[in-house]
């Protein structure tokens, strides 16, 4: 099996804006093991990882919030 590490190192032709999940690995808002379980999950719930991370406690919403407007301004350089 593929690792997260991995996988977020795979190139986006489509995008050089890393997936949320790198940048909260990346961060060390979250540990990769936590990010592999809410991948997995979200294969069954389709929810957004972020909420998902911070359903289970993994990640505090004003962390997510930061990071994902990090990753808004990324987009849009």
């Amino acid at each position: 099996m593929e690792s997260v590490m991995e996988r977020s190192q795979t190139p986006n032709p489509s995008s050089a804006v890393p997936p949320i999940g790198q940048l909260l690995v990346v961060g060390e808002y979250i540990m990769p093991q936590d990010l592999e379980f809410a991948l997995e999950h979200q294969k069954f719930c389709k929810n957004r990882i972020g909420e998902i991370l911070v359903r289970m406690g993994a990640l505090d919403r004003k962390d997510l919030d930061t990071v994902l407007r990090t990753q808004k301004y990324l987009i849009s350089r």
